[in-house]
């Protein structure tokens, strides 16, 4: 009897232990606490010393647990009966798992974590040396100062040009009140009036110019940019555009220097006299207005004939900037989508073996911990908790991410692979959804009797027609519950595609309550893969969508 109680004991003993070597360790103290169940008892206690810990426990059966350190940090796991755990946990970085034996949950935790968090380590290490390329850092590093530069200039050519279009004002005010470029008497009210304002505008405008040129230009000097190797075109387009700013803003000085400082100190005469009254006499104020008249007709009219050729210079180089600027982002852009590229591979790689590795241990209930990692894999998902509902019937959070599962929400939500359909058609030949895999197919739920369904028909014909030769179908689901009505509406409104069915129980329709169809006409576009891509397309949207995937 003894030794029969002493197998007994031994082969149905639910104690636990976990031996743990400590990295990085400042608590004192641990406790085995349930991961979820703030209600639970705590089943463990133990001290920390020499960063080690020995925790041992009765469990009822199989559960995620947290280890939990003075009350904060916690390492979880996933804990089964009998288990003798021995792991290193890093107090810093409780996620990671630095080494593991002793059970295979908390392998196949690390197995995971490993590979997730390698995702990460890659992704860093490639965005480090993204940030430390070198034919990146030239070109940011010019894009950073070329476009500020470059909107400077434009701006100042800008105000250039309008300042040349109030001398074209100036000219033509001196032609109307002047003879041979001199002011009468009679005019040079009006003279006066209009010019001191074309004459102050004037400066202003061109006051943005010498802004850009004496204190802008000076910090972005490209012309003393070293070449980058391999880049000739860029280097080449750079030299063409610094030589030709370089002429076109000593056209403008050439125009403009010597005239606008004039015109300055004649609006500055004209502020001082016009404030102390000394324009009030006739003789002032003409003598004043033929001062003005001498500036125009000594440069406006060499300005006048110029400025077509500083518009053209300025349209083309903004074009010049606006090449220059486009070859500089795309070769960033060419450099990061390099790397992305080899982010996107691996990425791809570690998501196979995280998803193969999530399948092989869909029976563990460590999966619960990564599983929304996968939030996207709906069949993984669907797949995983199934397994684990089978072994875990009464587990909380089981049932609940059972309960979701079979939810039609997530059933048919966008990246769900669709559920079958297998309903017979009018003829009483069964047809199935899945018959259907990989052609782009729209499942249209939809009845005899409902006008809406009806008025969008002729649209998805006129889809089906347009698209079917290219790999497009249509599965249409009938909430009908007479056959001859169903019959003769597919025949009316001309729904040849072949795919029809109904199990004719109306809004009891099954397909319809494994779909959550609620009301009517409701869609389900899915891809070559059976999985749902799109949800209530109808009209102009499912057109849209159709051409994102044929083309126009």
């Amino acid at each position: 009897m003894f030794v029969i109680a002493l197998i007994t004991n031994i082969l149905f003993s639910q104690n636990v232990t976990v031996k743990a070597t400590l990295l990085h360790n400042t608590a004192s103290k641990v406790e085995l606490k349930s991961a979820y169940d703030q209600k639970a008892p705590v089943y463990a206690i133990a001290e920390i010393q020499n960063d080690a810990f020995t925790l041992k426990a009765d469990i009822p059966q199989a559960d995620l647990f947290a280890v939990v350190f003075d009350g904060k940090s916690q390492f979880l796991m996933c804990l089964c009966p009998n288990d003798k755990v021995d792991v290193t946990i890093d107090v810093a970085n409780p996620q990671r798992v630095p080494a593991v034996s002793g059970s295979k949950s908390v392998l196949f935790s690390k197995q995971l974590t490993d590979l997730l968090f390698s995702r990460q380590d890659y992704l860093d290490s490639l965005n480090h040396e993204v940030q430390n390329n070198p034919v990146q850092i030239y070109f940011s590093d010019f894009l950073s100062k070329f476009r500020p530069y470059c909107q400077s200039a434009q701006e100042a050519d800008a105000d250039v040009i309008s300042a040349l279009e109030k001398n074209d004002s100036l000219v033509k005010l001196l032609e109307q009140c002047g003879n041979n470029g001199v002011i009468s008497k009679k005019s040079a009210d009006l003279f006066m009036s209009e010019a001191v304002k074309n004459m102050k505008l004037m400066k202003n405008y061109y006051a943005t110019f010498t802004n850009h040129t004496n204190v802008v230009a000076p910090n972005y000097d490209f012309s003393t940019l070293r070449k980058i190797n391999g880049y000739e075109d860029f280097n080449k387009d750079l030299v063409i555009f610094n030589t030709s700013i370089d002429e076109h803003n000593k056209l403008i000085a050439s125009l403009m220097k010597d005239y606008c400082e004039k015109i300055s100190r004649l609006v500055s005469d004209y502020d001082d006299q016009f404030y102390d009254g000394k324009l009030d006499a006739p003789k002032a104020k003409l003598g004043f207005c033929n001062s003005v008249a001498a500036v125009i007709s000594q440069y406006g009219s060499a300005a006048a004939q110029k400025k077509s050729d500083i518009e053209a210079n300025s349209l083309v180089l903004k074009s010049l900037s606006a090449n220059i600027a486009k070859k500089s982002q795309g070769y960033v852009e060419s450099i990061v989508a390099t790397y992305q590229k080899q982010f996107n591979d691996r990425n791809a790689e570690i998501s196979t073996v995280s998803r193969n590795l999530m399948l092989e241990n869909k029976s563990d209930l460590a999966t619960l911990m990564f599983i929304d990692h996968f939030s996207q894999d709906k069949a993984l998902q669907t797949e995983v908790i199934t397994a684990l509902y089978e072994i875990y019937p009464t587990h909380p959070l089981v049932l609940e991410r059972y309960n979701k599962i079979n939810n039609p929400q997530f059933r048919t939500s966008e990246g769900s692979i669709a559920p079958e359909l297998e309903f017979t058609d009018p003829e009483g030949k069964v047809r199935k959804l899945s018959d259907l895999r990989g052609k782009v197919v729209l499942i249209d739920f939809w009845a005899s009797w409902c006008g809406p369904c009806r008025r969008e028909n002729p649209h998805v014909v006129k889809m089906y027609a347009k698209y079917h030769d290219l790999g497009f179908e249509v599965f249409s689901v009938s909430l009908d519950n007479n056959k001859d009505r169903w019959k003769d509406a597919i025949a009316k409104d001309g729904l040849v595609w072949p795919n029809h069915v109904s199990d004719l129980k109306g809004w009891g329709s099954a397909a319809a309550k494994l779909y959550g169809v609620s009301s009517i006409p409701s869609t389900f576009l899915v891809d070559k893969d059976g999985r749902i891509i799109a949800k209530g397309l109808r009209g102009e949207q499912l057109t849209a969508v159709l051409e994102q995937i044929f083309g126009k």
